[in-house]
């Protein structure tokens, strides 16, 4: 074990989620805000970028653009500073390590910006989406709180032990354009979430079977989020393309295998 106890990982391993508070100092905070904003202040955005804009939003007038986007993904991938001094910083590799081995390979990343009247996202499994892809269950996020993070913002809601096994997944994104139809089936009435409120710079690092969801942000501040996403060298690809994703994955740490994310023959 290189950063977490015996006593997180057995939580982590029993619920599928583990809080991790102060994640990163104030400076290192500072610094990933000051990345992020530039980011999302650019215009056009940075080639390597997607924006995603909160249709819940996307109509108001009242507004500037950058209060309607609801996501900025792939900012590792336009900006080498956020990659070095976050992304692959040895602190986060090292929890990585803990939760699924020494072989590392970095995917990618989403901000959740959530300005207020932010809308929330419905209950869901990231490998619903991304096993489509990618074959392996060692995948996991960090979600770095870059503001508060409460349950009048938002926050993230997680259903304890419910990381064991993949539900279908509706993945017409002509509905919703990150989430798709989400899990069609699944009633979240019938599921008891436990909110996970963060203070800036704290972390909560998900499994990719966890389901999960968000609230509205009801309140007159931003809830933030940078989510970096990180998969075992062990995982495989599929015989399916992913047009979502138009970059390399990132060697992080450890090795990487012929078949495997992270190789790649030139």
């Amino acid at each position: 074990m290189k950063a977490l106890t015996v006593e997180q990982i057995g939580a982590w391993e029993r619920n599928g989620f583990l809080k991790v508070e102060n994640f990163v100092d104030a400076d290192e905070l500072a610094d990933i805000r000051r990345i992020m904003e530039g980011l999302v202040e650019q215009d056009p955005p940075h080639e390597n970028t997607l924006v995603d804009i909160d249709p819940v939003l996307a109509d108001r007038t009242d507004i500037p653009r950058t209060e309607k986007f609801r996501a900025l993904m792939h900012a590792a991938h336009a900006s080498r500073e956020l990659l070095e001094t976050y992304t692959l910083r040895p602190r986060t590799l090292d929890v990585v390590e803990d939760l699924i081995g020494p072989d590392i390979v970095y995917y990618t990343d989403q901000t959740f910006l959530k300005p207020p009247g932010g809308s929330g996202a419905p209950a869901h499994q990231d490998n619903g989406y991304w096993d489509v892809f990618w074959s392996g269950k060692g995948k996991l996020s960090v979600w770095l709180a870059l503001d508060d993070s409460t349950l009048e913002r938002g926050c993230t809601q997680f259903v304890p032990g419910s990381h064991r096994e993949v539900l279908q997944h509706d993945r017409d994104f002509s509905k919703d354009a990150l989430f798709g139809g989400a899990v069609p089936d699944l009633d979240p009435d019938q599921l008891d979430f436990e909110p996970v409120e963060l203070k800036a710079g704290d972390a909560c690092i998900h499994h990719c079977e966890i389901i999960h969801r968000s609230g509205p942000n009801v309140s007159d501040h931003s809830r933030r989020g940078l989510v970096t996403i990180y998969f075992s060298g062990r995982c495989t690809y599929t015989d399916q393309a992913s047009e979502w994703f138009p970059h390399r994955m990132i060697p992080a740490r450890g090795h990487v295998y012929p078949g495997c994310v992270g190789w790649y023959e030139s």
